[in-house]
């Protein structure tokens, strides 16, 4: 003759199971979501160190270069002068666009003007659209 479990200890039973389902579950998704946290701040350490090497090997490769000319030069001023006289020109053609774009007449609000059909000021004409 068969035996009957009654529905209550089946229901209990399930419970049980699936609460340690669900135990192991979370367990699981804790360890998967700390390893994927460990590689992406590894992969962050790794990518924010890539421009610091970079620009260190950059300056000590200008202070080799100017070191090199310096050898050959006899003259450790004229090749810093040398090696620093790209950076130089670009600085002074940024310095100059720079206070192009910074000039009073580009301050003022040419467009809104032109769309209000105001004069600019009473000192100044007009440009010409």
């Amino acid at each position: 003759m068969r035996q009957t479990v009654p529905l209550q200890h089946l229901l209990a039973a399930a419970l049980r199971d699936s609460a340690d389902h669900v135990g192991q579950l979370l367990r699981l998704a804790r360890i998967e979501t700390d390893a994927t946290l460990r590689t992406w701040l590894r992969l962050a350490g790794i990518v924010g160190t890539i421009p610091i090497l970079a620009i260190a090997i950059f300056f000590l490769g200008l202070d080799a270069l100017v070191k090199i000319i310096a050898a050959l030069s006899g003259a450790p001023l004229i090749s810093a002068l040398i090696v620093a006289s790209p950076f130089i020109g670009v600085a002074l053609v940024l310095v100059r666009l720079g206070a192009r774009r910074m000039a009073l007449s580009n301050l003022e609000p040419w467009r809104t003007w032109r769309q209000t059909d105001r004069p600019s000021s009473p000192a100044r004409p007009r440009p010409a659209a």
